[in-house]
């Protein structure tokens, strides 16, 4: 009788215990802290605190903030901008050069937060440059369509905006230009110049526009009203959906992936419906369409290669994770629920928190990861496989891009992805200044390529074609119908 009690008492507490950790949860980060008013003022001295402690979290949590820069050459730098500060600053302009600063580390994955300071901006009613442009040979075009405006049509060069030539516009907007390469930036500026235009300059109203309409005729001047956030015209394209599939003609299958990220299991039943309506059809072209793919989780990168891959595969050759107590903590709120983190073993079970558990403070951890078999061959897709990419084929995109090409799987169509072979990420962290309250974020993961290539070299495709050039017509054309 008495060890029924100890048994039924024994069995009450584990459940006690067991609600009271289902109870526990994160609390809710606030993010008023991080709401700013662009339009108060931050002294010199506590602009020089805030810079010292951007510069002193890059050395804590990155894993080579210099891989692309002299520290020396880094921190004269720094000390040359502390020195021309003025004695106080608008929140919004010392917000342009934390961007500057955090840009110099050459790190795509790390960047000062835009969303606060643009929020603010536009609940102000503040202007943008009216007119979409891109940087071609050293030159600013606008472009868009001939529906944009008869003031300045597309095909017009902009000789000069409110006194700067397009040479120091072009210099000055490379610098807020957060890709790694300089070809890169200048098509990431080509994507929203207005934005990159508000990122650097404190031009709120009007513009003063020097330009000329083709080549024979003369310069000519314009003084042009900024308009609203709302009404911009931005050629960037969004992706409404994550991801979709369609049968072209011809049985061609049509794979359309916007990022990695969402539920993984929705993105394996998707594969799954896909391959098996190809298999239904009796498909055996199939083409993935990876342009302004802006990364995830990388995992589901691989899910999508098993059905594909002619030999085993994986994502990267390996990778080095600086695990400091806020990389750690920042997982946990992402990846772990609060509920389980008393059962550590749980932490082995998780592909990521299984590389560093147990891992001293602030350890650099080198992981190597593991080949993974394709589906056995009645499950697989067993035909030609066309990858295509773009300058916004970012992150974890970039990295099945890599993988892709590595492995042979198929053909890559397009132009260079935006992120280098291999490259810093992961920056799951984020930080405020402790005066401004400005934030931002720093990578805390250095992944290597499977081919090893280590500098400033993005994904090249197979076949590069011209940005005005349709890629599927192209696949169609050259190889489909060949």
């Amino acid at each position: 009788m008495i060890r029924k009690r100890a048994s039924w008492f024994l069995i009450a507490s584990l459940m006690i215990a067991i609600s009271y950790f289902a109870s526990l949860s994160d609390p809710i980060i606030d993010e008023s802290i991080n709401l700013v008013n662009i339009d108060s003022y931050i002294s010199k001295v506590e602009m020089s605190n805030d810079i010292d402690s951007l510069t002193f979290t890059f050395e804590r949590i990155h894993p080579n903030p210099y891989r692309f820069s002299d520290r020396i050459h880094f921190f004269s730098r720094r000390d040359a901008i502390k020195k021309e500060l003025p004695d106080s600053l608008s929140i919004i302009n010392f917000w342009r050069i934390i961007d500057q600063l955090i840009i110099e580390y050459n790190d795509a994955h790390s960047n000062a937060h835009d969303s606060y300071i643009l929020t603010d901006y536009v609940k102000k009613g503040k202007k943008f440059f009216p007119f979409p442009a891109k940087i071609s040979n050293n030159q600013i075009i606008i472009s868009g369509d001939d529906s944009m405006s008869s003031t300045l049509p597309p095909g017009t060069e902009i000789i000069k905006i409110n006194g700067k030539t397009s040479e120091e516009l072009i210099s000055d907007l490379l610098k807020h230009a957060s890709k790694e390469t300089q070809p890169l930036k200048v098509l990431e500026i080509s994507d929203d110049f207005g934005f990159y235009l508000w990122k650097t300059y404190e031009w709120e109203t009007e513009y003063q526009v020097q330009f000329k309409k083709n080549e024979d005729s003369s310069i000519d001047s314009i003084m042009v009203a900024g308009v609203l956030w709302e009404d911009r015209k931005s050629y960037k394209k969004t992706n409404s959906e994550s991801y979709t599939f369609k049968v072209l003609e011809e049985k061609v299958g049509y794979i359309k992936i916007s990022d990695f990220n969402g539920n993984e299991k929705e993105y394996q039943d998707f594969y799954k419906r896909s391959f098996q309506s190809l298999k239904d059809i009796n498909s055996s072209e199939l083409i993935l369409d990876f342009r302004g793919h802006d990364g995830g989780a990388d995992s589901y990168g691989e899910h999508l290669a098993k059905y594909f891959a002619k030999e085993p595969f994986r994502k990267l050759s390996k990778a080095y994770w600086k695990i400091t107590p806020e990389f750690k903590e920042a997982f946990d709120r992402k990846f772990v629920p609060k509920s389980i983190r008393w059962f550590k073993p749980i932490y082995l079970v998780n592909e990521y928190s299984s590389i560093f558990y147990g891992a001293k403070p602030n350890e650099m951890v080198e992981v190597n990861y593991e080949m993974i078999n394709p589906l056995p061959f009645k499950e697989k897709f067993i035909g030609n496989v066309y990858l295509i990419i773009d300058h916004n084929t970012f992150s974890a995109g970039s990295i099945f891009a890599e993988m892709f090409k590595f492995y042979n799987m198929g053909k890559v169509i397009g132009k260079p992805t935006g992120n280098l072979y291999s490259f810093n990420g992961f920056a799951l962290a984020n930080f405020t200044l402790p005066n401004s309250k400005l934030s931002y974020q720093v990578s805390s993961v250095y992944n290597v390529a499977n081919n090893g290539k280590d500098g400033l070299i993005s994904v090249e495709p197979d076949d590069h074609i011209n940005t005005e050039e349709d890629p599927v017509s192209y696949i169609f054309r050259e190889y489909i119908r060949r």
